[in-house]
């Protein structure tokens, strides 16, 4: 009968489906931070084309003030050389103001514009030119009769320079129309791309969530399948271990029995009382092995309370001292096994001291056994109601191999033997830690 003894661990399917699972993990990682990146790049660039294109319309509208305050003006012109009323000078400087500012505003607005700026110029010259030929005609009508301010209309300076102002503003407009139609189509090349980083964003989004609930399933098929390998190889510890403890009685009790036989064959009564006390010790091992064979204590622990009572009763009963009135007062007592030998050789000694040397056959006995909890100790106790121990007693001068042995045992448990005497009886105790 054998286990495995390494832990158990996940098979080969589960590594590589792992492996695939983080792949794709860093694929996928990846996928989103490009798509990310190009989501911002693309907003950025949305950011910066939508105001290239508020800056065409500022730039047409500028244009078309430009060219409505010439047209302003002109009609200013003709009104006052109709009328001669100086109201219409006013306007006339109004509009001559205004058209500066349109110009300073579009020098602003295409100045990073190199053939607008050249179409500037040339628009400044002719609106200068245009606006010395209505200065000419005021200051003729001011001076004498409309139709000398009409002879310098009839010239047609003041015409061909209006015309070549509308032809450089027609220019203006059409570059300033060109550059917003191509910026609308890049406006709408990145509402595409914004849009498609957006279903790619999602699409990863939805691909990580699903390869998590991947991962978690795996995770949970995976734990469930080491939970089962860990209960399977518990199981097996523990058949084993119920093996060896029962092979261990067996043994145990053929030994005991060839010693019973040693000791009914030899006459000399000390060495029949040393087989007979050999025996026990033999018997109380093996009632170990048996209680965790048959008790199916946990591994690694050992029900000592249990263990107590049960000895206890079984040594009073064997010896055949009904005469003798056994209390107990045990706690429950969980030890790890390797204190569980030592504990059952120590209660052995005590109670068969106790029932040897304390409870005389010509009266009626008690013998009390206790084990309970002293803070992080554990006390082991037996006492009896007999005649006592001598008042020079000490276990080391002893010559007896019981003591001897148990004050042995408690060291290997890592505590005390203690020995007390009350006003009747004796009453030993062995103090340990609990584990």
């Amino acid at each position: 009968m054998g286990f495995t003894e390494a832990a158990p661990q996940p098979s080969e399917s589960r590594q590589a489906a792992r492996e695939r699972a983080f792949r794709l993990l860093a694929v996928t990682v990846s996928a989103l931070f490009l798509a990310f990146a190009a989501l911002g790049g693309a907003f950025i660039w949305y950011d910066r084309a939508a105001g290239w294109l508020n800056h065409a319309h500022e730039v047409r509208t500028e244009i078309e003030g430009l060219r409505l305050s010439l047209t302003e003006a002109e009609s200013a012109q003709r009104a006052f050389i109709l009328t001669g009323d100086s109201r219409f000078t006013r306007q006339i400087e109004g509009a001559r103001t205004e058209a500066g500012e349109r110009i300073v505003a579009l020098d602003r607005l295409t100045r990073e514009n190199p053939s607008q700026q050249e179409r500037l110029i040339r628009l400044r010259e002719l609106m200068a030119e245009r606006m010395r030929i209505i200065d000419e005609t005021v200051a003729a009508r001011r001076t004498g009769s409309p139709g000398a301010a009409i002879q310098v209309i009839l010239r047609g300076q003041g015409v061909a320079a209006m015309d070549s102002v509308r032809a450089i503003a027609a220019e203006l407009e059409q570059e300033e129309q060109r550059l917003l139609n191509l910026r609308q189509q890049q406006v709408t090349i990145i509402r595409a791309v914004i849009v498609a980083s957006l279903v790619i964003f999602a699409a990863l989004l939805a691909l990580l969530f699903f390869k998590a609930l991947r991962d978690i399933s795996l995770d949970r098929e995976t734990e469930a399948d080491i939970a089962q390998r860990l209960r399977q190889l518990l199981a097996d510890r523990t058949l084993l271990l119920d093996e060896v403890n029962h092979r261990v009685k067996n043994s145990l009790q053929q030994i005991a029995s060839v010693v019973r036989l040693q000791s009914r064959s030899v006459e000399h009564a000390d060495a029949r009382d040393a087989l007979d006390r050999t025996l026990d010790r033999i018997i109380a091992v093996g009632r170990v092995h048996e209680q965790m064979y048959k008790a199916g204590d946990a591994i690694g622990a050992f029900d000592a309370g249990r263990y107590t009572e049960a000895l206890a009763r079984d040594l009073v009963s064997s010896l055949g001292r009904e005469d003798v009135d056994l209390e107990t007062e045990i706690e429950h007592a969980v030890l790890d096994v390797k204190q569980a030998v030592p504990l059952a050789l120590i209660l052995n000694e005590l109670i068969t001291n106790a029932l040897k040397y304390g409870c005389p056959a010509d009266r009626p006995s008690r013998i009390r056994v206790a084990l309970g909890t002293e803070g992080e100790l554990y006390r082991l106790s037996v006492a009896d109601d007999g005649d006592g121990l001598p008042k020079d007693f000490s276990p080391k001068a002893s010559k007896s191999l019981g003591m001897r042995a148990i004050e042995a045992l408690a060291r290997q448990l890592g505590g005390r033997f203690e020995i007390e005497q009350p006003k009747a009886g004796a009453s030993f105790a062995v103090v340990f830690p609990r584990s």
